[in-house]
């Protein structure tokens, strides 16, 4: 079996995009991203098991709009049907809705941490392949700069016995639709 390289992970190509964790994505250079959350998006049938997860590049991200809230995780493999969790594998091709497809490969047991909170202006750090999630109500806006960037494929978790949604539909809303959210995230002056 051959290593995988950055060439066989390829990026999202569109300018705009929907995320399963239910935020907006924004290419605004090539390491460089807007996330957008916005109550009213669409998230995956499974989002509230399924939100912890990990990425194969480190990022800084930046707070502009809300309060970010951040909660890192630690993961303890364990023997088959013994975990809280299952850990999903994103190692697959994009597939015609854009998502990775994704199997799982492992049990594991998910341990929080304690809740981060980031205000306009604030920023916080996130190496490559520490689990968190972001469990934003509200509009939240960040922007996203991404580092070194690794070949090893990034991974979630899904609770036992909840059905992962291996079919969410990045593409069920049109790109004016995508940017009407964007239009009301920046303009909206409720935030949480």
């Amino acid at each position: 079996m051959t290593r995988p390289t950055l060439k066989d992970f390829t990026p999202t190509k569109e300018t705009i995009s929907l995320h399963g964790l239910g935020f907006l994505q924004i290419r605004l250079t090539a390491d460089m991203r807007m996330h957008v959350w916005h109550p009213e998006l669409p998230r995956r049938r499974c989002f509230e098991y399924s939100a912890v997860h990990n990425h194969r590049f480190s990022f800084t991200s930046r707070v502009l709009k809300g309060t970010q809230v951040n909660r890192r995780c630690d993961l303890e493999i364990v023997k088959p049907e013994t975990g809280s969790h299952l850990l999903i594998s994103h190692n697959g091709p994009r597939s015609e809705k854009g998502s990775r497809l994704s199997y799982p490969v492992a049990d594991a047991n998910v341990i929080e941490r304690p809740i981060e909170r980031y205000a306009p202006g604030e920023a916080y750090f996130m190496p490559a392949y520490e689990y968190h999630h972001t469990p934003c109500d509200g509009i939240v806006v960040t922007v996203i700069q991404k580092h070194e960037e690794h070949t090893i494929h990034a991974n979630s978790v899904c609770r036992r016995g909840v059905e992962f949604d291996y079919d969410f539909d990045r593409f069920q809303l049109s790109r004016d639709e995508l940017f009407s959210y964007v239009m009301d995230a920046l303009q909206t002056s409720e935030v949480t």
